[in-house]
């Protein structure tokens, strides 16, 4: 059964595309020799709305969560119920925290309505 559960979280760190949130700028060398392999006729393609991306990020994250917390009532071993269980509640708490962040930065990014003309 420890098998079992050690192949089902394995898949599921593995579909979370923690990548794009753990790259680090390139250095100066990586830089220029990046931009001298890079034909003049070159088109860079249009960068994805970072907010919704990481509105989709959360989503399919929440689905594994959920996908988790299913599982958790099939494990027999106590101590790995018990540990599922407390990363069950971890991450229900990072990803709300998660998305009450980017809707504070959306507020915050949204022009403020004008006022409407004193008389």
């Amino acid at each position: 059964m420890s098998k079992l559960l050690m192949t089902l979280l394995a898949v599921l760190i593995a579909h979370v595309p923690f990548t794009a949130y753990a790259q680090t700028p390139p250095n100066p060398q990586q830089a220029a020799s990046a931009q001298t392999t890079t034909p003049a006729t070159a088109v860079p393609e249009p960068r994805p709305d970072s907010a919704r991306q990481m509105q989709l990020d959360l989503d399919q994250m929440e689905g594994l969560l959920n996908n988790m917390a299913a599982q958790v009532n099939f494990i027999r071993d106590t101590n790995m119920s018990i540990l599922l269980n407390t990363n069950v509640r971890l991450w229900s708490v990072l990803l709300r925290d998660l998305r009450m962040q980017l809707q504070e930065q959306q507020k915050q990014a949204r022009p403020a309505p004008a006022a409407p003309p004193q008389r």
